[in-house]
């Protein structure tokens, strides 16, 4: 595997890496990676110390080696992109990733009739708004399909409320004693109707900046009408084991297009696309996440995606 560092976008302000085989006497299909929410960089590694995932790096080098040329990029703001991330709103995110395909597509190595886009989590939601107009061959949605932002929001605030409920001992006494379950869901009222009421594109909520222009967009967004006006085929995976994306969601996706779709639940399998032997509790995704960058991602995963690609190439 070859692995470039590129530029592009309006005055070269992303950076990301092309990977691709070392040789090749034709041009070869190729897939761009749209990363999850969040500040992250190329390799789905945060800003914040210990967020060292390395997913999209890993998936960039097990689909260059079946063969494709894959592109990731660091988010405006985040690894070598200029720009400043707070700011980014759904709308900028689609016009960077639309550059990202314009940009792979007119690479020389690549075959412009194949070319697919792989989103994970958030890029589920961004995927079909980019792939509009852009003759794609094929999307991927991984750990998010057919769900948008506020419906994400409400699934891990309701499986919180669950946890919390659930506490047994002093603790789940303290819990019930403060009305901690009430005080949750009202903090969620409370900061939807905030970043949805101001035309501010940052906020403070509780002393913390917040990128309100993200979440306004996420919210005036129809991500099921978008869903349902992709022309490609469609390959949907999550984890049973995700818990800040409804993974029973993911079979949802035929209800809102007429495509081609493939929908797939691995059993075991996380929100960072790894096999996950702890319960699924969203209190304690810091210690499932702890070092898990050092894990590869679910085998199962790999050959659904694999097969599904073998099959369209």
């Amino acid at each position: 595997m070859t692995e470039k560092e590129i530029q592009f976008g309006e005055k070269g302000q992303l950076a990301g890496s092309l990977s691709f085989p070392e040789t090749s006497p034709v041009a070869l299909p190729a897939i761009l990676i749209i990363a999850g929410s969040g500040p992250l960089d190329r390799n789905g590694n945060g800003t914040k110390k210990g967020q060292m995932l390395h997913l999209y790096n890993q998936l960039a080098a097990c689909l260059t080696e079946c063969g494709f040329v894959v592109l990731r990029y660091d988010k405006r703001g985040t690894g070598k992109s200029s720009g400043d991330f707070i700011k980014t709103g759904f709308w900028d995110l689609i016009d960077d990733a639309k550059a990202a395909v314009h940009f792979l597509r007119d690479q020389p190595i690549v075959d412009r009739n194949k070319v697919f886009i792989l989103g994970h989590s958030e890029g589920c939601m961004l995927a079909p708004e980019v792939a509009k107009g852009e003759d794609i061959q094929g999307l991927i949605f991984v750990a998010g399909a057919a769900q948008s932002l506020a419906d994400a929001q409400n699934y891990q605030r309701e499986l919180i409320v669950d946890s919390f409920q659930k506490t047994k001992g002093l603790k789940g006494k303290l819990i019930r004693l403060l009305n901690v379950t009430d005080k949750v869901k009202k903090q969620g009222q409370k900061f939807d109707r905030k970043v949805s009421m101001t035309k501010r594109d940052v906020i403070r909520y509780q002393g913390v900046k917040i990128n309100a222009k993200w979440f306004r967009e996420h919210y005036e967004h129809d991500v099921y009408q978008s869903l349902a006006e992709v022309t490609c085929p469609i390959l949907a995976v999550t984890g049973s084991k995700d818990v800040q994306a409804t993974p029973e969601q993911v079979y949802e996706v035929k209800k809102y297009t007429t495509v081609e779709t493939e929908t797939h639940i691995i059993k075991g399998m996380n929100h960072m696309l790894r096999d996950q032997d702890e319960d699924a509790n969203i209190l304690h995704l810091k210690k499932v996440y702890k070092s898990i960058g050092e894990k590869p991602l679910s085998k199962e995963l790999l050959t659904v995606v694999k097969r599904w690609l073998d099959r369209h190439v």
